[in-house]
Formats: C-alpha cells, sequence, structure tokens
C-alpha cells in the first residue's frame, strides 16, 4: 500500500478539539486509491507546530446518522476485514 500526505489540504482539528487529522491519500497494491487521514496527538512529534493551523481549520462534530449502526453487522465487516482485535465494539 502507498500513502501519500495531500499537501494541498491544511491539518485539520478533529471534533474532539484535540487530535490534529492530516489529510492523507493512496492507492492499494490492487489499484484501489483511498483517502484517509493520520492522526496527531499531544505529546507526538510536529503536534505543537500543528496545532495552530488546526484549530484554524476546526471540523465541526459528525452529524448522527439517520439509522444506527447495527452491532451485529459491523462485527461481521470487522472480523472479515481482519481488524476485530477483540475489543468491545458494542460498547
Amino acid at each position: 500500500m502507498t500513502a501519500y500526505s495531500d499537501d494541498t489540504s491544511p491539518p485539520e482539528l478533529a471534533p474532539d478539539g484535540v487530535t490534529i487529522r492530516l489529510p492523507l491519500r493512496g492507492r492499494t497494491e490492487d489499484g484501489i486509491h483511498y483517502r484517509g487521514y493520520e492522526e496527531l496527538r499531544p505529546g507526538e512529534d510536529g503536534y505543537d507546530e500543528l496545532l495552530p493551523l488546526a484549530r484554524a481549520n476546526a471540523t465541526e462534530p459528525d452529524e448522527l446518522p439517520e439509522r444506527p449502526v447495527d452491532p451485529e453487522t459491523l462485527a461481521l465487516i470487522l472480523r472479515d476485514s481482519g481488524s476485530d482485535s477483540g475489543s468491545d465494539w458494542n460498547s
């Protein structure tokens, strides 16, 4: 998987008011393009320098979905993707 920073987008302050999100783009080995974020938290390298820029680009809290996530479907998706690390996602 390849990943690279999206230099055209400034860092964002996440809705929690603490986490800084750095936009990333990339492509998997089989050619699927994706977008995501690298997250920085207090104490990590670069956090203090990026905080003023991120505060200027604070994101609004996400709206609640119209329908809640079905816990059984989420568990199946996480299991099938290999992301289920044994955490209790239903709590």
